[in-house]
């Protein structure tokens, strides 16, 4: 997989981007039967976005909605129920408390040290939840699923801290 940059975005120029790529491969784009993109009207157009345009040079290649960009779709969709949206609201509101004062990220990263098994997450960091990344969103969770341990430690710690501080003023 590789990036290719594009000057512009219209359905045309990037079709032909697309085959022009596809062609330096050594694909044969008679044999091209399948095709998925996202839904935006430059890739998914009926009459001037890539798909029609690919239609016309390979009519045997269907056009397909990309099954990644349903399964976003259909993860923002199921996000809109409240214990779903509570729960990433509060992972959210978690990582964005440990994260905005150096002396949460220490205590955090000493926590993390503490209760988290393997040499590869005591050197992970929880990850924002992103808005509109599916994928994103998943290695966040997981992210904060294996720190989890770290994180409840951390904030038994932080509210310690501040009974400590109520007391003595």
């Amino acid at each position: 997989m590789w990036f290719v940059p594009v000057s512009w975005t219209t359905g045309k120029d990037l079709a032909s981007t697309i085959l022009i790529q596809l062609s330096q491969l050594g694909l044969n784009l008679e044999h091209m039967h399948g095709r998925g993109y996202d839904g935006a009207s430059n890739m998914s157009g009926k009459y001037r976005g890539v798909q029609a345009r690919v239609k016309e040079l390979c009519p045997l290649a269907m056009y397909t909605h990309c099954c990644n960009d349903v399964l976003n779709l259909v993860i923002s969709t199921s996000s809109q129920l409240s214990v779903i949206r509570n729960a990433m609201a509060t992972i959210s509101d978690i990582c964005i408390f440990l994260s905005c004062s150096p002396q949460r990220v220490s205590i955090f990263q000493d926590n993390v040290e503490r209760e988290v098994s393997g040499s590869a997450s005591s050197r992970q960091k929880l990850k924002p939840i992103c808005a509109t990344r599916w994928v994103e969103r998943h290695d966040s969770i997981i992210i904060f699923v294996t720190l989890l341990p770290a994180v409840v430690s951390t904030l038994e710690e932080l509210q310690q801290e501040n009974k400590q501080v109520e007391v003595a003023t």
